[in-house]
C-alpha cells in the first residue's frame, strides 16, 4: 500500500514548501555567518594564543615585557584557573570551542586541555603538557557579546513572518480556485451562473477564468439548442399524433381502434417525458416548502392505487415546488408501472438529512441493472417489455442533484425496488444574483 505523505490541499502544500525554504535559508545563513565571521576570528586568536605561550611559557622565547603588552591588548595571559572542575560547554558555544581546540592542537602539535568558564563573554582556559601545569586565559572576544533573546527573536520571528507572507500569497492564489470550484459545481447542476472576473486577478488565473467563461457560454448555448430541437420535434410530432387519434376513433373495428389509440397515448407519454427531461426546472425559483404537503398533493392524484403513506414531522426544505412534484410523480408512476401494490411512501429525519422513501412490492430489478437505472434511456429487464422512454429515473436523478441531495436504489429484502432520496436540511440554493456578488 502506497502512503502519500504530502498534504492534500494546495494551501497546505504551499505552507510546507515555504517552511522548508525558510528553514534551509536559516541554515545556510548560519553556515555563511560562521564561515565568514567566526572562523577567521578563531584562527587569529589561535595564533595570538601560540604567540602568548611562546612569550610567557617557553624559556627560549620568553619575553615578560612583550607578554604583558600582548596580554593588555588581547586579554590572553597566564593566570590561575578557577577551582571548579571542567564545566559543560553550552550547545550554542560547542562548535566554536571545538573549532578553536582543533586550531590550537594543530599549531601546538600536542593535545590541548580546555576548560570553559561561562559568563556574559565566555573564557577558555588552555593547558598543554609543555605548559608544565600553567594555564592560559583566553577570552572569547571573537565570540561577540551576543544577546540570547535577540538570537531567539531572529530565529523565530523571521521564519514566522516569512511563513505568514507565504501563506497570504498562497491564499491569494487559492481563493480564485475555490471560487472556480463553487461555480463549476453550480454549472454541473445546470443552474445559470454569472461570468467569472477575468480582468483584475493574476494573468494565469484570468486565463483560466476566460476559458471557463467560454466553456459555460458554449454549454449554455448547447443546452438551449438541445432544448429547442427536442421541444420542436416533440411539438411537431404531436400534431400528426392528434390527427391519427382522431382517425383511429372513426375506425369501425373497435379492437383495432383501441389498440391504435393506446399506442398513440404511449407515444404521447414518451414525448411528455422528453419534454420533462429538457424542462429541468432550472428557471424555477426555490422556496421553503413542506415536503409532506407535496407528497400528499401528488399521492392524491394516485388515490386509485393501494398506497401506504407514513409521513413524519420534518423541517421545511428549500425546494423548487413544481420541479419536485414532477420528481414525486415520476417515482409514483415508476412504482405503479413496473412494481406491484402496495406502494409505500415515507418521510423521516435522519441526522441532517430529510429522507424520502418510495417502495413497491414487485420483483425488483437485477442487481447488475441498478447502477445504470439512473442514466438516461436506461431501463431494467422488466421495463424492456413495457412501453416507456427510460427517462423517468433519470429525471429524478437530475432533480435530486439540483437540490444537492443523493438518490439510492436498492432491492428491498422483502421484495420490490426501494428508492431512497436524502435531502440536506442545511442545503441552500444560490441564486445567480447572490453568486454574482460572491464570485466578484
Amino acid at each position: 500500500m502506497r502512503i502519500n505523505l504530502l498534504p492534500r490541499t494546495a494551501f497546505a502544500r504551499s505552507a510546507v514548501v515555504v517552511g522548508l525554504v525558510i528553514f534551509l535559508t536559516q541554515v545556510l545563513t548560519l553556515w555563511f555567518f560562521a564561515r565568514n565571521a567566526y572562523l577567521p576570528g578563531i584562527r587569529e586568536y589561535s595564533r595570538l594564543t601560540l604567540l602568548q605561550a611562546e612569550l610567557s611559557v617557553y624559556e627560549e622565547t620568553r619575553d615578560e615585557e612583550a607578554a604583558a603588552r600582548l596580554g593588555e591588548v588581547s586579554g590572553i595571559m597566564m593566570a590561575t584557573p578557577p577551582d571548579a572542575e571542567d564545566s559543560q560547554v553550552p550547545l550554542i558555544s560547542r562548535p566554536v570551542v571545538n573549532s578553536f581546540r582543533s586550531e590550537i592542537e594543530e599549531l601546538f602539535g600536542e593535545p590541548v586541555n580546555i576548560r570553559f568558564e561561562d559568563s556574559r563573554r565566555p573564557v577558555l582556559w588552555i593547558n598543554t603538557p609543555s605548559f608544565q601545569g600553567q594555564w592560559l586565559r583566553v577570552p572569547m572576544t571573537f565570540f561577540r557579546d551576543y544577546d540570547r533573546y535577540l538570537l531567539v527573536g531572529w530565529g523565530v520571528t523571521v521564519p514566522l513572518f516569512a511563513v505568514i507572507a507565504g501563506l497570504l500569497i498562497a491564499r491569494g492564489l487559492n481563493r480564485p480556485l475555490k471560487r472556480l470550484e463553487q461555480v463549476a459545481a453550480v454549472v454541473g447542476r445546470g443552474d445559470p451562473v454569472p461570468p467569472l472576473n477575468d480582468r483584475n486577478g493574476p494573468e494565469e488565473i484570468n486565463a483560466v477564468n476566460r476559458a471557463f467563461n467560454r466553456m459555460t457560454r458554449e454549454l449554455a448555448q448547447a443546452q438551449r439548442d438541445r432544448a429547442l430541437l427536442l421541444a420542436g420535434v416533440s411539438h411537431d410530432l404531436r400534431t400528426p399524433l392528434t390527427r391519427l387519434r382522431l382517425s383511429a376513433e372513426f375506425i369501425a373495428d373497435e379492437e383495432l381502434s383501441e389498440g391504435i389509440i393506446g399506442d398513440i397515448e404511449d407515444m404521447d407519454a414518451i414525448l411528455e417525458q422528453f419534454i420533462g427531461f429538457i424542462r429541468d426546472g432550472a428557471d424555477e425559483v426555490a422556496s421553503y416548502e413542506n415536503i409532506n404537503v407535496l407528497v400528499e398533493d401528488v399521492c392524491a392524484k394516485f388515490d386509485h392505487l393501494d398506497l401506504d403513506i407514513a409521513l413524519r414531522n420534518v423541517p421545511r426544505l428549500m425546494l423548487k415546488r413544481l420541479t419536485f412534484k414532477r420528481l414525486l410523480t415520476n417515482l409514483m408512476t415508476n412504482a405503479m408501472k413496473y412494481g406491484e401494490p402496495p406502494v409505500q411512501v415515507s418521510t423521516q429525519l435522519s441526522g441532517q438529512d430529510v429522507v424520502l422513501t418510495v417502495r413497491d412490492h414487485g420483483q425488483g430489478v437485477r442487481d447488475e441493472d441498478i447502477p445504470t437505472l439512473l442514466q438516461p434511456f436506461s431501463r431494467g429487464e422488466k421495463a424492456r417489455t413495457v412501453t416507456g422512454s427510460g427517462l423517468g429515473l433519470a429525471i429524478v436523478k437530475r432533480i435530486v442533484d439540483m437540490h444537492h441531495g443523493q438518490v439510492r436504489l436498492v432491492n428491498h429484502p422483502d421484495g420490490g425496488l426501494q428508492v431512497e432520496i436524502r435531502l440536506p436540511v442545511t442545503g441552500r440554493f444560490v441564486q445567480p444574483e447572490a453568486l454574482s456578488a460572491r464570485v466578484r
